[in-house]
């Protein structure tokens, strides 16, 4: 019985049509792809003890483990600043229009 690897899925921001490849649908195309990014090395780490536990080879070592670990972090810090960009934006935006209703 042969195995047959499974056709990439990768699509590059195909969720996104051109003309709004930039400004706020620009920062929710990082923010899903560190995300997905993410959750994709998380599950390598997951994977990879879950098989060491069973007694199997670990499908990639500890300091590689750890470097996604580190990955991970600095992709969801990165993940915050936009995040937290994106609400101040909100926030001056609020404002504007709270103060041109009270100057109009």
């Amino acid at each position: 019985m042969s195995t047959k690897n499974p056709a990439p899925l990768f699509k590059p921001f195909s969720w996104v049509s051109e003309q709004n490849q930039a400004g706020r649908y620009d920062m929710l195309s990082n923010i899903r792809d560190l995300a997905s990014g993410v959750a994709t090395a998380l599950q390598l780490v997951e994977r990879s003890e879950l098989l060491e536990i069973a007694g199997d080879a670990r499908i990639i070592d500890g300091a590689t483990a750890r470097r996604f670990y580190r990955m991970s972090i600095a992709a969801m810090s990165v993940i915050e600043s936009y995040i937290d960009e994106h609400f101040d934006e909100m926030d001056d935006l609020g404002a504007q229009t709270n103060s041109q209703k009270g100057g109009a």
